[in-house]
């Protein structure tokens, strides 16, 4: 099979995990990844050969390419949504030629666009194992909580901040920018396999899904760092795998300090919940299965196209 992927270029963005996926994916195909704007047709006079699917990662945003002519394209092709409260979203799906839509988080995407469910692939996140792993550092953090902190957005997130800032033990990192980083900002920041660590070092991390009740990336990093998880739970959530008491502590803005102060004195407890959701999310949640996964899924894609 010929993949074309067309998409913003993620090699030193904050945020590498789809760069992760198209170089896992590119052992199980003729991988074609294309990053500047231009024109399909042009596109495709550059490959060398026709792929038999394309991919449109993200259309219209900040880091994506504009490609013009898609509704031209006699070649299948889908585009994979991320953040679904984009209004890039639904200008995406405005293309009547469009033949799928993949999307990263399942619920929303139902609730505001029902009439794509039969024409929809749930492609949720994942974990590169060789970034985010136990990296078997002291558990020198009592709380830890890092990222955006948008109080619209993350409501929970900000009231955990405002409730902590003063608690021994508390640390807060703000969020470094949804931006590329040069190399010597990646061995200095906390970016990269040095975010990974410092979630590593956290005894507790806090998080939330956002007011909009995604299964946010954190999740998966979190677990995936051997670092026992305090955020809400949703049923997206559990139908990832993700069971609250299990891989996890469920919390809501009444329950997170007693929560926090419970496992933190509770190391039997918090090492055993962390422990079984490292595994979980390790064997679920990875890149390599993720690829697997996007490749049966356009497997399926082409066969149902060529039956219609």
């Amino acid at each position: 099979m010929k993949l074309l992927v067309i998409s913003g270029d993620f090699r030193q963005y904050l945020d590498s995990s789809f760069h992760s996926l198209m170089t896992t994916l590119a052992d199980l195909l003729e991988l074609y990844l294309w990053y500047k704007s231009g024109s399909i047709k042009y596109i495709l006079s550059q490959l060398p050969s026709t792929p038999d699917f394309v991919l449109v990662n993200e259309p219209g945003e900040i880091n994506s390419p504009v490609i013009d002519e898609l509704s031209l394209l006699a070649i299948p092709y889908a585009v994979y949504l991320h953040d679904l409260h984009h209004d890039s979203c639904k200008e995406a799906l405005q293309d009547k030629n469009l033949c799928w839509v993949f999307t990263r988080y399942r619920d929303r995407f139902l609730d505001w666009y029902p009439e794509w469910q039969k024409r929809m692939s749930w492609l949720p996140h994942h974990i590169d194992n060789k970034i985010f792993k136990d990296y078997h550092l002291p558990k020198s953090i009592d709380y830890l909580m890092m990222g955006a902190m948008h109080e619209y957005v993350y409501s929970l997130r900000y009231k955990i901040r405002e409730k902590m800032k003063g608690k021994p033990g508390f640390i807060y990192h703000e969020h470094p920018g949804y931006k590329h980083f040069s190399p010597a900002e990646m061995r200095n920041l906390l970016v990269g396999p040095n975010y990974a660590r410092e979630i590593n070092r956290a005894k507790i991390f806090f998080s939330c899904d956002s007011v909009y009740k995604y299964p946010l990336l954190k999740y998966f990093e979190v677990l995936a760092c051997n670092t026992l998880l305090l955020a809400p739970s949703s049923a997206e959530l559990l139908d990832l795998g993700f069971v609250p008491g299990v891989h996890f502590i469920d919390i809501d803005e009444l329950n997170f300090e007693e929560k926090a102060e419970y496992y933190l004195q509770h190391e039997k407890e918090r090492q055993e919940i962390a422990q079984q959701g490292y595994e979980m999310v390790r064997e679920k949640h990875s890149t390599t299965r993720r690829a697997a996964q996007l490749l049966g899924m356009v497997k399926k894609i082409l066969g149902s196209c060529s039956t219609s």
